[in-house]
């Protein structure tokens, strides 16, 4: 009788890890209860982060009210895509998104003979703030960014170069659905275009514009490859690592902030030697070329303390200028920065506690600061914030208005802390100027913890003067 229970639980416990398994990984099943009945995909390389903005006009021709619509990203996309946002097109209203599950899915290709492909493809559920009617229309419009998209050629170039890169995508905007009628426009940053995809009566450029459509009645997973190259002057920045440290002092009114880089051009690497007197000779054009030599960054009109250092010490190389509503910090690293090299400093200043943290009437205290301070055209592979709220804080809860990849709650110890500080690290993988949004950090502070830190440094030198005696 035993035995037989002992195998019923088993049996009990592998179903239920079986059914957690694939219902985490469980690929969604995309129903055709919509066709897209116009489509307008705009795809934008004036920057290093490529940035699509897809227009989409779409009926439900299902026999039952439909709440939800699949939008697929193909292949290597996924693994760089950045950014997601999906709002209703009339009203700027945002849905919202949920990551499913990712599956094989034949892409059909008639490039030149008809083919399909098999290619792993994430799925994004978007949901409407109400359930479309059939036959009614919905138009919406989805906004992704992706990094490491873009590729240098040639792959190396001379100090005073001109630097080229490629895009591959697809011709056609990323459905699951069956699309009546679409086209694709692609915004270059120069009229300087090498080559690009030709399709026969179907491709026509205007300035930096290339315009692929419209085409009509395409199927599902519709798949042409894109191919654009093109002159690309600008240097390439990833910031392969950056920690940001954000430290609360409710006791001197103060935000301590400083913000660790590892930076890396990860534009055409130089050709040969770096050679110092071609690069005294040749002044009058490095603004021309895609070597970075200076960089700017604003901070809060009330940053006040203000200091860059890398890994040597202090940099003098470096200027604070006041505008109107911001403080910006120009500096220029100890040397030039071209494709393939890298640099680390670090910068922090003193802000007023007032400009990003205010008490709520439940009893809680709201942070509400940037999650990252973008660095001009740069792109960032890993940002972590680490928040060092005051010792004593509570019942902390964090929201923010994109995914957070992964968040950790733990101790920060200092000096005179007796059980140490409350710290929340975040961390966010393919970060973009887009996610330098507001977060929002709330916690609980009892405001006789302020007592607390003087009452230690009190009691320590108390009991080092009665040692002494």
């Amino acid at each position: 009788m035993r035995s037989w229970y002992n195998l019923a639980l088993i049996t009990l416990g592998v179903c239920i890890i079986y059914n957690t398994l694939v219902t985490a990984d469980a690929p969604p099943h995309v129903h055709q209860y919509w066709r897209n009945t116009n489509m307008v995909r705009t795809i934008d390389l004036s920057s290093y982060v490529v940035r699509e903005s897809t227009a989409i006009a779409s009926q439900n021709v299902h026999t039952e009210p439909v709440g939800e619509y699949y939008f697929p990203i193909p292949g290597g996309l996924a693994e760089n895509l950045a950014y997601i946002e999906v709002k209703e097109k009339k009203t700027d209203k945002l849905f919202e998104v949920e990551k499913v599950g990712s599956v094989s899915v034949k892409w059909v290709s008639n490039l030149f003979l008809p083919r399909t492909v098999d290619i792993q493809t994430q799925y994004y559920k978007i949901y409407f703030d109400h359930r479309i009617d059939p036959q009614e229309k919905v138009l919406f419009i989805v906004k992704t960014a992706y990094i490491h998209v873009l590729t240098p050629y040639p792959f190396e170039i001379a100090q005073t170069g001109r630097q080229n890169l490629i895009y591959r995508g697809n011709i056609y905007g990323n459905s699951a659905y069956y699309t009546e009628k679409q086209k694709t426009n692609v915004k270059l940053p120069t009229y300087n275009i090498i080559g690009y995809t030709q399709k026969s009566g179907s491709v026509s450029r205007s300035a930096n514009i290339i315009t692929y459509g419209t085409f009509n009645n395409q199927e599902p997973s519709a798949f042409d490859e894109l191919s654009v190259h093109y002159e690309f002057q600008q240097p390439i920045l990833t910031v392969k690592g950056l920690r940001r440290d954000l430290e609360i002092s409710h006791w001197g009114g103060n935000l301590a902030v400083e913000e660790h880089f590892n930076l890396t051009h990860d534009g055409a690497k130089l050709k040969g030697q770096f050679s110092r007197l071609e690069y005294q000779q040749t002044q009058y054009i490095h603004h021309e070329t895609t070597m970075a030599r200076d960089f700017s960054i604003n901070l809060p009109v009330h940053a006040s303390d203000v200091y860059y250092r890398d890994e040597i010490g202090n940099v003098s190389t470096s200027r604070l200028r006041n505008e109107r509503d911001t403080t910006v910090l120009e500096f220029r690293p100890r040397y030039p920065l071209f494709g393939g090299w890298n640099y680390t400093w670090y910068y922090g200043y003193n802000v007023p506690l007032g400009d990003f943290l205010r008490y709520h009437k439940s009893g809680r205290y709201i942070l509400n600061i940037p999650f990252v301070n973008p660095l001009h055209n740069a792109a960032f592979d890993h940002a972590q914030v680490r928040i060092i709220l005051p010792e004593g804080a509570s019942n902390v809860k964090v929201e923010a208005p994109f995914p957070i990849n992964r968040e950790t709650h733990g101790v920060h110890r200092t000096y005179f802390d007796s059980k140490g500080r409350y710290l929340v690290v975040l961390d966010k993988f393919n970060a973009v100027d887009e996610h330098s949004k507001n977060f929002q950090v709330s916690y609980e502070y009892n405001s006789l913890e302020l007592l607390r830190k003087p009452l230690i440094a009190t009691t320590f030198i108390l009991c080092g003067f009665l040692l002494n005696m």
